[in-house]
């Protein structure tokens, strides 16, 4: 989990010191890393503090119902990015992008995090005291505990089913291209640009959140419950890799930002391109 935390918060900062502005694209990206990084926060802070908080049964209470707001809001995000990448995918195969059937930002982020304060409210008002568990969550006697697994098991399912539907309608654009491709000529540039989408596409899988659908099967099997661990927990860093090392906008910001800071690298860059020009005119004088 410390893995995850830390590459979540480089993501993070990645997208502040980019000065990447929130977009419909961005959207579900930033507000996934702040929800899971304020989620895996917290519930380590509740494990190292446990039984100081255990003592107050108010301050139980309401750590257990911020640890529920932010996982569902987590779960909700997902689902969100989800959608959007399927309707990308779909205006993929058409060649052109349709933004008027996407949401503003403003409004996706009103219902990631209306819909989870939503239940939170429902549940308080209903069960006053599902809260109240020896472990600061909610308390499974009172079927409060329905109230995070029916939402997250739905959000799962559609997810893995989204994540079907984009895998193919982004396999099939690749072929498409591909055989386009090849009745050109096919450079390396090309295949490493399909090697790449397919790549991005496949990681979806974990930024998704679909491993997490692993949980229900953990119970009989210790193997199954040491995979579901290790594949959650690299959720952060799937996501640093393909939003932020694997974006080709965000590693031209690195560049400018090195060179900003680091002068010294600046003047080795530029030595080397004169470097390299000065041996292409060398080269050509000879040939001549």
């Amino acid at each position: 989990m410390t893995v995850e935390l830390l590459f979540l918060s480089l993501a993070l900062l990645t997208f502040a010191l980019c000065g990447r502005q929130l977009n419909v694209t961005n959207t579900a990206q930033v507000n996934l890393c702040i929800t899971l990084l304020l989620a895996h926060l917290l519930f380590l802070f509740k494990g190292g503090f446990l039984m100081y908080i255990r003592a107050n049964q108010v301050a139980c209470a309401v750590l257990a119902g911020l640890l529920h707001f932010l996982f569902l809001s987590s779960f909700v995000w997902m689902f969100i990015d989800a959608v959007l990448l399927f309707i990308s995918a779909r205006n993929l195969t058409k060649m052109r992008s349709r933004p008027k059937e996407m949401l503003g930002w403003k409004y996706l982020t009103v219902i990631g995090y209306a819909v989870p304060l939503i239940v939170v409210g429902v549940s308080v008002a209903v069960v006053p005291d599902g809260y109240s568990s020896e472990e600061c969550w909610l308390n499974n006697n009172r079927g409060i505990y329905w109230s995070f697994l029916g939402p997250v098991y739905f959000i799962l399912a559609a997810n893995v089913i989204l994540f079907i539907a984009i895998f193919i309608t982004v396999t099939f654009s690749l072929k498409r291209l591909n055989s386009e491709i090849l009745q050109m000529t096919q450079t390396q540039a090309d295949r490493k640009l399909i090697r790449s989408v397919l790549f991005k596409t496949m990681a979806q899988f974990f930024i998704l959140g679909c491993p997490w659908i692993l949980g229900l099967f953990i119970s009989r099997s210790i193997v199954l419950e040491i995979i579901f661990v290790i594949l959650i927990s690299q959720q952060g860093t799937v996501i640093f890799l393909v939003h932020c090392v694997l974006n080709q906008e965000i590693r031209q910001q690195y560049r400018k930002c090195l060179c900003t800071c680091c002068p010294c690298k600046k003047a080795s860059t530029i030595k080397d391109d004169q470097m390299t020009e000065a041996t292409d005119l060398s080269t050509n004088g000879h040939s001549a």
